[in-house]
């Protein structure tokens, strides 16, 4: 069974190649005898018959790839050049009318090979009709004064090379450019819609939360009439005001985003100093360092910006959690005309294999899904910023983050 597909690079040119074995076989037994050409059969049947068993064995060797890597594509080539050299040189050389095929292995790798595999098939082709053009027989160079026509043809075909080596491959580069914008255009819309679900969904949990929080608070007012004195009172009357206030976050937060609503600008030590505060209350644990060298420097005043970098700041808890360490260091300082912020955990580090798609794509694994650092690295898109995280040399994970800053 064969796996490569006649669509493939390898799949046409073997096509090509028996398409080209059955027509020389056609044109060579026409010349001899049809037309009475004075041509040397043995030679010819035989380098085809070489030709053809190196076609079955390349059938052979390639029947489970897909695809041929770029040396393999190579190899090929250059053996067709090799066997349409040699045919020629047995049926007129240089003076052949069927010369020009020696520009089709270098079409093939303009649009298959890398650049350099490109530059050595068209060298190749050069020095075939060089040798076919300098080893004419001197009757076929005179007669009827063919001198000169014979050296317009290897003129007109070193121009054809140059042509085709420049003009095709920046073609093909063209539209591989293309190409990859038009799959990075499809993997943003993909991603974007993504976003869209998930941000429904929170805002339906939300709302659907509202009710019984509310429900909750009514029971409780009760509840703590008729008890006033149970010690859990104090917990219950923390975590409900805990709950009222993120659903008033969250609701501030989306009219905001819909009315286009934002800040001119935010200090950045504003931002440092609310981060902070925010994680002292729910990790009271963890103990952040804040590095701060970027004084009088401001951000956008997006109302994403702040719940983004706390999803970074969780991550990093949770992770240092795990591995029972308590620092969080956050190293801020100006670089040029952005803001630079570095998120240090004592975690275990992140899984090498999960590192690239990490904040790109949803990750499973057993500590989540990396939704939220998925949404945090759309909000710093959002804001032509970007987001990288790599492991540390020794232990933990380091965030970094780039933003743009605000006059």
């Amino acid at each position: 069974m064969l796996v490569f597909s006649p669509t493939s690079s390898i799949g046409r040119l073997l096509l090509l190649r028996t398409i080209a074995i059955v027509l020389q076989l056609v044109m060579v037994c026409s010349g001899a005898y049809l037309f009475e050409e004075d041509i040397n059969l043995f030679p010819v049947f035989l380098v085809i018959g070489v030709e053809s068993l190196f076609q079955l064995m390349s059938v052979y060797a390639y029947r489970h790839t897909s695809e041929a890597a770029p040396s393999g594509m190579l190899l090929q080539l250059l053996a067709d050049l090799l066997f349409l050299t040699v045919l020629l040189s047995l049926s007129g050389g240089a003076s052949n009318a069927f010369v020009s095929l020696l520009l089709l292995p270098i079409v093939i790798a303009a649009v298959t090979v890398p650049k350099n595999y490109v530059v050595i098939v068209a060298l190749c082709a050069l020095a075939s009709y060089g040798y076919l053009f300098f080893t004419l027989p001197s009757h076929h160079v005179h007669h009827m004064d063919m001198h000169q026509h014979l050296t317009g043809m290897l003129v007109n075909f070193v121009f054809s090379v140059i042509v085709i080596v420049a003009v095709v491959m920046a073609l093909v580069n063209q539209i591989q450019r293309k190409e990859h914008k038009l799959a990075q255009a499809r993997e943003q819309q993909l991603k974007s819609e993504q976003i869209m679900a998930l941000g429904s969904a929170a805002a339906q949990a939300t709302h659907q939360l509202a009710t019984p929080i509310a429900n909750l608070n009514l029971l409780f007012e009760e509840i703590a009439e008729d008890c006033p004195e149970h010690p859990a009172i104090p917990d219950i009357e923390i975590a409900l005001e805990q709950c009222k206030r993120q659903l008033a976050g969250f609701r501030t937060q989306t009219e905001n985003l819909k009315s286009g609503h934002t800040e001119h600008g935010k200090a950045v030590s504003d931002v440092l100093q609310e981060l902070a505060t925010l994680m002292a209350l729910q990790y009271p644990d963890q103990k952040i360092e804040i590095t701060d060298e970027s004084p009088n420097l401001q951000v956008s005043g997006d109302p994403m910006l702040l719940p983004a970098l706390l999803n970074i700041l969780n991550n990093a808890a949770r992770a240092n959690q795990q591995n029972h360490s308590n620092i969080i260091q956050l190293c801020s300082k100006a670089e040029q005309e952005f803001w630079s912020l570095t998120i240090i955990d004592y975690g275990k580090g992140i899984d090498p294999m999960q590192l690239s798609e990490l904040g790109h794509e949803i990750v499973q694994s057993d500590k989540g899904m990396g939704i939220a650092l998925l949404l945090s690295h759309a909000t710093f898109e959002r804001l032509n910023g970007s987001l990288t995280i790599k492991n540390h040399p020794s232990l933990g994970a380091q965030t970094h983050l780039h933003l743009p800053t605000k006059i």
